[in-house]
Parts: structure tokens; sequence; C-alpha cells
């Protein structure tokens, strides 16, 4: 005799036992059925958003053969409240099913919610335990600030927190004599960017190698998954691992994770950060970093050009941004191609002008400072290239940026390079979104400078409400909501020097407010039925099929790559197929597009696309489960 433990289930199951003696053995196998003298059926949708109410539906089958009578009740707890009688009484009779049915409504709140279903007959109770998702219509909004203090005085720092839930709102305040504290949405950026194709990955590692004490200060370290994202060291290493795992047989590697070609820029790109990472201490596998020197070698025997445009109306013919890159990546590895160099160095006009610095800080690396010193531009001024969404990602501030940072590695004395920095420094100022080559390179070469010129003494207190909750001094200072508790708060300084302040507020709109706009881009979507019929109302009926539809369109000429398009579902909604091609009946489909990427989950759909036309549409399928 056996005992088995069973989690919550109805239905039949298998048992099998295996005897041996010997080099003798059989088996012998049966199936049980398992049900309670009454069993429990409710159905629920994956989430629930706050203020929605969904009806649930609850089947109790009698499996005996006496009938009665039953009690069914339901409790709930989180963020859910019942909506009419949480109590309903059955009529059963033998050997068949009952129902009743169930409203409840989501708060105005986050969380989880629980559902306990209790059914009273038979002289016995039976029940059921669901768990639910409550998750925000609305997206996670962020805001950042930050500022400078300068010697003894009275500064007021005002966190908004207006229009957040309640329990979704955090916030927070790191204070440091450290410059590149300044920089800190672009660290943030990073460090938290939520996709992962090859070159983002990397973006988000390569500013921890230098900045991870940062990081890890206005993010947090711990052993939970959350914290593990802010771990610098984990970060870097994880890196490490995931550009091996996408590496191809040509030493190159592919932008998006089953791609079977390489991308030039980010292959350069993960090169360099991975030299980078081995002379930080990281274990870099010498096979992978070979087979990308190869790669790059590779690449640099084909002397193509491509078009270029800059200055917003002029165009040229140019070596590929990856030549000039490739080969000051070479250089840092000790393997410079000396031959290609001297080639692009009697042809300087097939480069641009971020690539003569880059070449020119190739030579220095190499010990050849007269050449280095002949190519040097005078100044990175007469040329602004185009923005890039795809191929060498090339914009101003990136351009500039990566400059700079060779400039700093090789020349840190230059005179061109507090005008550079400043230049960058004022264009991160005019906007308040970058790609993640912006951020990257912008944060390695400005963050680098502010270190080298911190010099700071000046110390204080933090006050809230007039108290003291803090002590500023050498070390960082971090302080969240809990030591906070408040928004008057003010830092009270004395000594010389500047002090610098980042802030963070987190949360959920509570109104789902949020700015609706078209910027260049524009995403419309709309309902099909299974026929290719427009659905224009608002109400669909439990266990329709239903076609998305979402067009992107752009308003000016050229392409854009490289982009996200998020689909939140509504509660009920589940998705069927993300590929409809894959479902019988759809030939009225012609015009669908094939995203670069997918990324389904329970309650979105993301779709990572390159959008070469004026007007794309891509359709995927999704069924009406729970009203």
């Amino acid at each position: 005799q056996f005992d088995i433990e069973i989690p919550q289930f109805s239905g039949e199951i298998r048992l099998m036992a295996v005897a041996y003696k010997g080099n003798q053995f059989g088996s012998q196998g049966t199936t049980m059925t398992v049900a309670d003298p009454i069993v429990l059926s409710s159905s629920l949708p994956r989430f629930l958003s706050p203020g929605d109410t969904v009806n649930m539906p609850v089947t109790v089958t009698n499996t005996t053969a006496k009938g009665g009578t039953a009690s069914a009740t339901l409790k709930v707890s989180g963020p859910l409240q019942v909506v009419g009688n949480a109590t309903q009484q059955l009529s059963m009779a033998a050997n068949s099913e009952s129902r009743a049915l169930f409203r409840v409504a989501a708060s105005e709140a986050i969380g989880i919610g629980n559902i306990q279903l209790e059914v009273k007959g038979h002289g016995e109770t039976f029940s059921e335990s669901n768990e639910i998702s409550i998750r925000p219509s609305a997206p996670l909004q962020v805001l950042t600030g930050s500022g400078t203090v300068t010697g003894a005085g009275k500064t007021a720092i005002n966190i908004p927190l207006s229009d957040f839930l309640p329990n979704t709102s955090s916030y927070k305040l790191v204070i440091s004599r450290n410059p590149a504290l300044q920089l800190g949405r672009q660290l943030r950026y990073l460090v938290q960017y939520p996709y992962g194709c090859t070159e983002q990955i990397v973006s988000s590692a390569f500013a921890q190698l230098y900045f991870g004490d940062i990081a890890e200060q206005l993010y947090g370290r711990s052993s939970t998954a959350a914290g593990m994202r802010a771990n610098a060291n984990y970060n870097v290493t994880e890196a490490i691992r995931k550009v091996k795992l996408r590496q191809l047989y040509n030493g190159g590697l592919a932008l998006w994770e089953g791609e079977g070609s390489e991308h030039w820029w980010t292959s350069v790109y993960a090169t360099h950060f991975l030299i980078e990472a081995s002379r930080a201490g990281f274990d870099v596998d010498k096979k992978l970093l070979d087979g990308l020197l190869i790669y790059i070698n590779a690449k640099l025997k084909n002397k193509q050009t491509v078009n270029y445009y800059y200055n917003q109306k002029q165009q040229k013919k140019i070596a590929p941004k990856e030549i000039a890159y490739g080969l000051y990546v070479l250089a840092l590895a000790d393997r410079a191609n000396i031959s290609v160099m001297n080639y692009y160095k009697a042809n300087l006009s097939l480069l641009s002008l971020d690539s003569r610095y880059l070449l020119s800080a190739a030579y220095a690396i190499g010990g050849d400072k007269t050449k280095f010193r002949e190519l040097l531009p005078g100044s990175f001024s007469g040329e602004v290239a185009d923005t890039e969404t795809g191929g060498s990602f090339s914009s101003p501030i990136r351009d500039e940026a990566i400059a700079l940072n060779a400039l700093l590695e090789v020349d840190p004395a230059n005179t061109q390079i507090g005008v550079m920095a400043k230049h960058v420094s004022d264009q991160l100022k005019q906007r308040s979104w970058f790609n993640t080559q912006e951020s990257s390179f912008s944060l390695l070469a400005l963050g680098k400078l502010a270190r080298a010129a911190s010099k700071s003494t000046v110390t204080g207190e933090v006050q809230v409400n007039g108290k003291a909750v803090a002590n500023i001094g050498a070390q960082v200072v971090q302080l969240d909501n809990r030591q906070l508790n408040g928004n008057n708060i003010s830092l009270v300084t004395k000594g010389e020097g500047q002090l610098f302040y980042f802030w963070e507020s987190e949360g959920i709109s509570a109104s789902g407010s949020f700015k609706e706009e078209d910027n260049f881009l524009k995403v419309r979507k709309r309902f099909f039925d299974r026929s290719g019929n427009l659905m224009n109302g608002q109400s669909f009926r439990q266990n329709d099929l239903i076609i998305v539809e979402l067009a992107l369109e752009k308003s000016y000429s050229g392409s854009v790559e490289n982009i996200v398009i998020t689909d939140m579902l509504p509660a009920g909604f589940e998705i069927e197929n993300p590929r409809t091609r894959e479902i019988p009946g759809m030939d009225w489909i012609k015009n669908a597009g094939v995203p670069v990427s997918l990324d389904v989950r329970d309650d979105r759909i993301n779709l990572f696309v390159d959008l070469h036309n004026n007007r794309q549409v891509y359709y995927y399928a999704v069924r009406a489960v729970t009203p």
C-alpha cells in the first residue's frame, strides 16, 4: 500500500508499477479516476486591469448517484471585490452539473488578488483557490531629475509624485560628489532597458564596467532577481554569456537570438566591450574574442562604400563607419591592421569626421604619435550626420561622443576635449530621449572626464520637514521613500566645490492617462473577424476569434529600423496565434509584414520591426475567452 499526494486535480491518472529480480523485470499499469463527490471548475482571465469587472462562471459537478442542494460562496482578498451576492444556492441532480455565476471587480490598485471558492454539499466542504494579477492598463511612468549644489547653502528638492497609484509609487534620492551622477538618467536608461537585441545588451553592460558603483547606488544590490538586474558584475557577466550564444560560424554576431546573419556594427561594438571587460578582470572566452577579431579583419578586405547623408541636405560616398571603428578596436586588442590603416590614411576623403578621429586614435594606440597628430582633425565641426536607426546607428551625439571617448583614451590632455565635452553635454540637455548608442558613448566619455575632474570637499546633511535624515560626506548617499517619508526635502551644505544629486520617482498613473501623439511615426489598430470583415464595435462574443491588425506608418522618406510596437491586451482576451499565416481561412490577408522578432506574453505582444515602406501592416489572432 502506498500513499501518493496529488495536487488540486480532477480527472484520470495513470499508475504504473515496475518490479525486477535478478536479470528479470516486469511492469503493470492501470488508470484511476480522481474526483471529489463534488468537482469545482471556474473560469477567469489571465489578468485584470484596475476598474475591470469580470464574470466568473463556476461549474459544480455532482459525481454521485444522489441529488441534493449546495451552497457556493466566493471570498476575495487583495485588490478585488465581489459585485453582487457572494453566496448562491444550487440544486444538484445526480451525476449532473450545476452552474453559478459570480461577478468580480478589480479595485483601483495594482497587485495580486486571491479568489477562494467554497462549495458545501453532501455534508462536506470543497474548495478551489486561484490567484490573478491586476496589472496597469497604462505603462509604468518614470520621472527623473538632477542638479548641482555649489559650496555652502540650502537647496530645496521637489520630487513629483502626483497621479500615481499609492501602492505603485516609489522614489529615491542619490547624492554624491562624483560629477558622473549628473548622467544618472542615461545610466538608468541603459541598466533598465527592457529589450534584448545584442546591441542593447552590450550597451547596458558597457557603462557598468566603469560606473557599476553608481549603478548599484541608484538601483540597489541584492540576491533577488530584481536586485540582480542592478548588480554590475552580474550584468557584465551575463552580457558576455549572451554575446557568446549569438556568435555565428564566421565569428560575427547576430543582432537577435536565432538570426542567421551577422550585424557588422554590433559585432565591432561587442568586441570593444569584450576587450574592456577582459581588462577589467572579467573572464572572456579567448575563442569568442579571437573569432570576432578574425571577422573584423575579414570585413576590412572589402573596400566598399556607402551613401552618407549629413548636414541635412548633403550626401557623399564614404567607407562604412564600421571600418574605422574596426581598426580602432583591433588596435585596442594589439592586432592593429597597419596596411588597411595606411590605405585609409591615404584616402581620407572616404572617412566621415568621427571615423577620422577613430583612425588617428588607432595609430596612437599602436604607438605612432606622429601619424596620430597628423590625422587628428582640428575640431569636431563642419559635419553633422543624419540620424540612423539601423546600420551603424550614427547620430550627431553618438558620433561626437565616440570620437571624444577615443580621444580621452589616447590623449586625455588634448585641448579639444573640453569643447567636445561641452558640446555633447549641451546636446544631451536638449532632448529627453536617446537611443542606446547615444546613452552608452556619452556616458563613457563624459563619465570618464567627470571622475578625473572631481575635487569637491562639500559636506552637509539631508533634511526632511526641517529634520536631518542623513549626513553628506565623501560617500554616496542613497535615500528611498521610506527614509525620506515626504517631499519637503532640502540639502544644507558647507565647504567648497560641487555636490551632485539625482532623483527618480516612478509609479502607475491613477487616471490611466498618458500623452497620445504621432511624431513622424503612426500606429493604428483595427479588429477583423476570421473572414476579414471589419469589427467596428467595442463588444465581442465569448469564444470569438479576432484578428488584430497593427498598421505602422512613417511621414518622411528613408527607412526606420529597430522599432518596438507594444500592444496591450484587454482583460478576457488571450493570444491564439501570433502568426496568422498558420491559421486556415486567412487568405484574405494579403499585405502582412513579418516582424524581425516577437515577444508574446500573457497580457501583451511586442513586435520588433524595421520600417522600410511608408506603411507596413502586421496581424495576430486573439480569442475572447472570459466576458
